[in-house]
């Protein structure tokens, strides 16, 4: 430390009340020592009223302030450490004259730090007095432009007037204050006369900073007079924490995107018109953030709007190490928000989490969700779709698990099934579901979910997980996981003694559901088809 350094070091000790009132010296340059590395000198070490500890540092140059926060995170773990000091009972204070290269690491250190730390800018006199003593403002967290599950899908007759629709979008979008949008350019590539529009372009609103939302009250998004139940008025679930966004994209489409028609989208619809064969994707458009920053690709939006970061109310795909904690808390939540509305996936996912967590070689795990909660769905698109194979529409889960040299864990969910065959299946579905039109109004609204336990129950199908053996010469179940009377039931294999799983070792799954129950199938969709359009 310079001797000036020291003299401001000395006076601020005999005058704490100018960094803090309450504050008693403990010592001046505390000494600590340190069985794993270099020790070191707190400068100042006091108490505040609350008897918790000060750790205080004082850097003056702006070069002496970049060494600030390795200093102040050391001398807070060594008093743990050294001094069996609690956790909860340190706090720390940088103080400095100079805060050009402090004050963006610090806002960040003190927001995710788990120790209260502030900062003090002091300016000084020739003989080390201080002259004055300011807290410093630290920065509050970034706001994050994040794509909302606002969505909505234009079509177009020509490029040309999707290039027009999207400078009125992005016009009316700033009106509303939603500088940040993120688009992407489809475009029909069979099958031309099926869609209305073969030229689409997939929008999505980034979060409206709340600070902005005020200035959205005079926007108008009240129905008109007669147009109370339109469905274009019902307000997604999805939509309740993206208030403001909802009001711009209200806005947006009143004012006139130019399209000749307009549907409302969601991360699913959007992954779906990825992989869809009849659309291929264009080019990215950006605004506001999204334009600004080149750290995100193309590739990072897509998925964002997809629900890859979270969001996805069905189909999820990500990965994370589990030792980069704060990564896996949000890679964990992310995964199950497409479980939703499936109880046995959900505790069977939660314990498998825990499982990984708990396993500290691991080092790449890899997730895979399908969840749609909507077993008639499922076979409508499953069956009824002459161009994929039925197992592409069935729920399942892949959750995969490796350490730094070899594939540890294969986990697959799926929908199993006792293997009795049901005479009566359109009776069973009668007993949850009336008929199709009873059906329609639950799908419709989105309710489905909650009747397709009660459905599954009857049909002898049952959400597992099963770990498959490593290894095998052909695959085998080795345990298999399931939820019996609210508890979590495991048979363990091979082979699995359960009615769910074959001589073979394998699952009987949906599909031999279906084909033993072909006959019946095609007359339950028979009469469903006569109101129901899957399609």
């Amino acid at each position: 430390m310079h001797t000036h350094e020291k003299h401001i070091r000395d006076y601020l000790a005999v005058h704490l009340d100018l960094i803090e009132e309450g504050l008693r010296l403990e010592k001046v340059e505390y000494y600590l020592p340190n069985s794993t590395g270099a020790r070191g000198f707190i400068d100042i070490l006091a108490r505040d009223h609350h008897k918790i500890w000060v750790v205080i540092e004082l850097k003056r140059s702006r070069d002496s302030a970049r060494q600030a926060l390795n200093e102040v995170t050391k001398y807070t773990e060594l008093l743990r450490r050294e001094k069996s000091v609690r956790k909860d009972r340190i706090r720390s204070i940088i103080v400095s004259s100079d805060w050009h290269d402090l004050l963006t690491p610090v806002s960040n250190l003190a927001r995710d730090w788990g120790h209260d730390l502030r900062g003090k800018k002091i300016t000084t006199g020739p003989n080390g007095s201080v002259l004055s003593c300011e807290t410093v403002q630290l920065l509050p967290e970034p706001f994050e432009h994040h794509p909302t599950q606002v969505h909505m899908v234009c079509f177009y007759e020509t490029p040309e007037g999707r290039d027009r629709g999207w400078e009125r979008i992005v016009e009316l979008a700033e009106e509303a204050q939603a500088q940040n949008l993120v688009g992407f350019d489809f475009d029909r590539v069979a099958e031309h006369d099926r869609v209305v529009g073969n030229h689409a372009l997939y929008y999505a609103i980034g979060r409206i900073n709340p600070d902005l939302a005020e200035l959205q009250a005079g926007l108008d998004v009240v129905p008109d007079e007669g147009d109370e139940d339109n469905p274009y008025y019902e307000v997604p679930a999805s939509y309740h924490d993206c208030v403001a966004e909802y009001r711009a994209s209200h806005h947006i489409n009143n004012g006139g995107s130019l399209a000749v028609t307009i549907e409302i989208g969601q991360p699913d619809k959007f992954s779906a018109l990825l992989e869809d064969p009849l659309w291929e994707m264009g080019d990215v458009r950006r605004t506001g953030a999204y334009a600004a920053s080149d750290a995100l690709t193309d590739r990072d939006l897509y998925d964002a709007v997809a629900g890859r970061d979270g969001q996805a109310q069905v189909l999820f795909r990500g990965s994370a190490d589990p030792r980069v904690r704060p990564r896996w808390a949000t890679f964990t939540k992310e995964a199950s928000e497409p479980l939703a509305g499936n109880e046995d996936w959900s505790a069977l996912m939660r314990a498998w989490f825990a499982e990984i967590s708990a396993d500290s070689d691991l080092t790449d795990v890899r997730v895979s969700i399908y969840n749609p909660c909507d077993l008639l769905q499922t076979f409508f698109w499953g069956l009824l779709d002459p161009e994929r194979p039925f197992e592409l529409y069935t729920p399942s889960i892949s959750a995969l698990a490796w350490d730094s040299s070899r594939l540890r864990r294969i986990t697959l969910g799926a929908l199993a099934w006792d293997g009795q065959y049901r005479p009566d299946l359109m009776k069973r579905i009668e007993m949850v579901f009336s008929d199709a039109h009873h059906y329609a109004v639950y799908h419709h609204y989105g309710e489905v979910w909650r009747h397709d336990p009660l459905l599954l129950e009857l049909l002898g199908l049952r959400y597992v997980l099963v770990d498959m053996e490593l290894g095998a010469a052909a695959p085998r179940v080795s345990r298999l996981q399931l939820f019996e009377d609210d508890h979590l039931q495991q048979v363990l294999g091979p082979p699995c003694e359960s009615p769910y799983v074959r001589p073979d070792g394998k699952l009987f799954l949906l599909t031999d559901f279906v084909s033993a129950h072909r006959n019946e199938m095609h007359a339950f969709i028979g009469e469903y088809l006569k109101v129901i359009q899957p399609f």
